[in-house]
């Protein structure tokens, strides 16, 4: 598949810009910037809160699927090669390779916010393939002419390119020139230093967690968001253009419902008001899941309970108490739920400070992270909560590769991956 990735590039620059550009496929048209950064956003956000988020949460248990493509997804008999060819050509198509692109104007235009901006953005982009891939190709993957069938890198090494990125990019952004930033062509925080900093810390956090580097992991969550204002999202604007739950719900009513697992979790904690705005028939009228959503990359409250599993991991269990507690207040307000105040009176749900366990952390976070595929990292790291398997004995603990990938590049045999067995590398 990478093998197309240069023609495939040059066909969505002429989308942006209109015209015949493939006269000379080797010097395409440059794109401009301020077109490249927020098309790139739009695809992230749209991917991520649309398959990423169907795939990782059917697995999860927080989604169900129940007819058609999803209901043999959700029973594990969907997940062969061909369900990941959106998602893995979406990725390298409109993703990274567009992110290479964009980053070599700013930078060859020394557009230093822009470069320090899209250093972030790609760290975020590996660290969500990598977490449900493991190893894929990266640094052979954009040059289709020396390399046909790019190498699979290690996790190890997407890894250590996603610190490198988000240390990058925050030096870039604290030292950048104060020319040419961004406006509102960056849909996510509208050239704004400090917030885009905030999300780096929050990339870093993330991932110093789940290698268990709990001190790391807690030092980056401290200097990331301090509340739900500073979320890492994109509000979508209206039913023309709208979040990737409300377009699947119109476009496919009735494939996917709210789980049996998650109502039981919540009913069990009487978790009344946010029951209430989840459980809900998944079609165009379900109040949650609008039109214009706000789709969350990363979140102050998933922070929140980052910081509270840290804590209490190295002992301080104070500071896990009040991170609990404001990671779970945070998710009320997300949703505008009533309720908080008296939800926390409950014992099962604040037992008090000594008595506070990882069980308590992890499942408060599962339900406060309502469809964001960083639960299904959570759970592969931690299986909290405790999930029965729709069929046979483990849920996966991967994806597959896309087929278009077994079909292109050598490096790859069919049937190579165990997605029950073959675990990413810091789930090993």
């Amino acid at each position: 598949m990478l093998s197309f990735l240069l023609i495939m590039t040059i066909t969505s620059c002429e989308n942006f810009i209109g015209g015949n550009i493939n006269e000379d496929p080797n010097h395409p048209i440059k794109v401009p910037i301020n077109v490249h950064l927020p098309a790139i956003t739009i695809s992230i956000v749209d991917s991520y809160g649309g398959l990423f988020s169907r795939f990782c949460n059917m697995l999860v248990q927080q989604v169900e699927g129940v007819a058609r493509g999803c209901y043999a997804f959700n029973t594990y008999l969907g997940m062969e090669p061909k369900s990941f060819d959106p998602a893995w050509n979406n990725h390298y198509e409109k993703i990274l390779n567009e992110i290479r692109l964009a980053r070599e104007t700013a930078q060859n235009d020394g557009l230093n916010h822009y470069a320090a901006i899209l250093d972030i953005t790609e760290a975020f982009a590996l660290m969500i393939a990598t977490d449900v891939w493991d190893e894929i190709p990266y640094s052979q993957a954009f040059d289709a002419l020396t390399f046909p069938n790019p190498k699979f890198d290690s996790q190890e090494e997407i890894y250590a390119i996603i610190y490198e990125r988000t240390e990058s990019g925050i030096l870039g952004l604290q030292n950048a020139p104060g020319d040419a930033i961004p406006s509102s062509d960056d849909l996510i925080y509208r050239g704004d230093s400090s917030l885009w900093i905030k999300a780096a810390h929050a990339i870093r956090s993330r991932a110093y967690l789940h290698h268990n580097n709990y001190t790391q992991a807690l030092m980056e969550a401290e200097a990331s968001f301090e509340s739900n204002l500073e979320n890492f999202a994109f509000q979508y604007p209206d039913e023309s253009n709208a979040s990737p739950w409300y377009r699947f719900n119109r476009d496919r009513t009735g494939d996917i419902e709210f789980h049996p697992t998650m109502r039981s979790i919540m009913v069990s904690l009487q978790d009344t008001s946010r029951l209430k705005e989840y459980d809900q028939l998944f079609n165009t009228n379900n109040s949650y899941l609008v039109a214009d959503f706000k789709q969350e990359l990363i979140s102050y409250r998933e922070m929140q309970f980052v910081i509270a599993e840290c804590a209490f991991k190295l002992g301080e269990i104070n500071k896990a108490h009040e991170a609990y507690l404001s990671g779970i207040k945070a998710s009320f307000e997300r949703i505008d739920a009533n309720g908080y105040d008296q939800y926390i009176t409950l014992a099962s749900v604040d037992p008090g400070e000594e008595n506070l366990t990882l069980d308590h952390i992890l499942t408060q976070k599962y339900l406060a992270l309502f469809l964001q595929p960083e639960v299904y990292n959570d759970y592969r790291r931690t299986h909290i909560p405790n999930l029965i398997p729709v069929t046979g004995s483990i849920i996966p603990v991967r994806w597959d590769y896309a087929q278009k990938e077994y079909d292109f590049n050598s490096n790859l045999v069919e049937g190579s991956v165990d997605i029950y067995t073959d675990k990413v590398a810091w789930n090993r």
